[in-house]
């Protein structure tokens, strides 16, 4: 069966350092509202138990608040550089996406993947690609130019029929 679409795209670490910047723009305003929200409920627990001279609990508290702070801030630097050192990157994986009817194949030498549009959990638009994230953290990257069958104007016409509600671009 011949795919609606065919696209070649180079996971180069020029483009997983595109998608890194595209992701962190999109999405730092709610990372950062989480973190606001939860250091403030920390803040708070730890004013309690001091007004209430529960000290022991108050430092508890803290070192988990401190704890926190730390997992937030220094989590997303360790999985990025783990992801950028990944041999995919590294050794500029090309990945060949083949979109059908019902499902999309994603083909490279490391082996095939076959999903069904439902699992898209969100893709976004910008200037040179198309992202298709799989979860918040994980997304496949398509260069608009790597089109070999049918182009990035009508892929994302049918990608916007596929999942609906779920496409943020232009």
């Amino acid at each position: 069966m011949e795919p609606l679409f065919k696209n070649k795209t180079t996971l180069s670490s020029k483009n997983y350092i595109e998608l890194v910047k595209f992701h962190q723009k999109e999405n730092n305003w709610k990372y950062f509202l989480y973190t606001a929200f939860y250091s403030i409920l920390f803040v708070i627990f730890i004013a309690i138990q001091i007004a209430s001279k529960y000290y022991f609990p108050a430092i508890l508290v803290f070192i988990c608040f401190f704890g926190f702070l730390v997992y937030r801030f220094i989590e997303p630097y360790y999985k990025t550089k783990k992801e950028f050192q990944s041999e995919k990157v590294q050794k500029n994986l090309v990945n060949f996406y083949l979109f059908y009817e019902r499902y999309f194949e994603v083909r490279n030498k490391m082996g095939n993947s076959r999903l069904k549009y439902y699992k898209i959990y969100k893709a976004y638009e910008n200037k040179d690609f198309i992202y298709l994230y799989i979860n918040k953290d994980y997304a496949f990257i398509l260069e608009k130019s790597g089109f070999l069958i049918g182009d990035a104007d009508l892929f994302k016409k049918f990608i916007k029929n596929k999942i609906k509600f779920k496409f943020k671009g232009n």
